[in-house]
């Protein structure tokens, strides 16, 4: 299925019936024609699990291969790395008011996170820390 083709058939989706705030389409299948999988990044309001599982199956129907979905209800609990990432490269198929809220604080957050990273070197620190106390080497 073309990139296109994908996007429009994963836009006819009702997400809000879903409980979707925000439905972020990113990874491979923005890239290959023939993707093993389609990766989504979803706010949602409400039962997480529960929306996950209604989302997989409306893609599964839609799209007709598996679907890899990252689910998130709590902007103060997202997974940062992929929420950068899936906006940096991907395609945003459906958003309501609640759901640009939700982006805005999370990005915020977000933001602010990568940039207290940044200033205390935290891989850095992590990787000299870790060479330090390398498995069977006295310290």
């Amino acid at each position: 299925m073309s990139v296109d083709r994908l996007v429009k058939a994963l836009g006819q989706i009702k997400w809000g019936e879903l409980g979707a705030c925000l439905v972020v389409l990113h990874g491979s299948a923005l890239r290959r024609a023939n993707p093993r999988d389609v990766d989504l990044f979803i706010f949602v309001k409400g039962d997480e699990e529960e929306a996950a599982l209604r989302a997989m199956e409306a893609v599964e129907t839609a799209a007709g291969i598996e679907a890899d979905i990252y689910v998130a209800s709590d902007v103060s609990n997202v997974n940062c790395f992929l929420l950068l990432e899936a906006l940096r490269s991907g395609v945003i198929l459906y958003k309501d008011s609640e759901g640009v809220d939700m982006l805005v604080k999370a990005v915020g957050i977000c933001n602010d996170f990568m940039i207290s990273r940044r200033k205390v070197k935290y891989t850095e620190t992590l990787v000299e820390r870790a060479l330090g106390h390398v498995a069977g080497e006295a310290p």
